[in-house]
């Protein structure tokens, strides 16, 4: 499926080791849709499990691999996630805070 919107790149602090034995050192995050928010309000789970579940969908990871990620990785992508909530021309004021 093709997505509208942005999309940011997520440099991981810690390479993740895939069941493949590969190494995923990155990952592009979209910009989620109202699909994506309507999807999370269904899914089961705690509220963690179902911002996991969100995360992966967006970054299109695997949910275990996303289980797998260090805390400080983990805390990029929601990050990222927030920075999209915000209206496109503050994302980039917003992006350059962070450094």
């Amino acid at each position: 499926m093709n997505y509208p919107g942005q999309k940011e790149e997520i440099k991981f602090f810690t390479p993740l080791t895939l069941k493949d034995g590969s190494q995923l050192t990155s990952v592009y995050m979209r910009e989620p849709l109202l699909r994506d928010r309507l999807d999370y309000s269904k899914n089961p789970g705690n509220a963690v499990e179902k911002d996991a579940g969100m995360m992966a969908n967006l970054c299109d990871m695997n949910i275990e691999d996303v289980y797998s990620l260090t805390a400080a990785d983990y805390a990029q992508l929601e990050a990222v996630f927030n920075r999209f909530l915000l209206p496109p021309d503050e994302r980039q004021k917003a992006k350059s805070k962070k450094r």
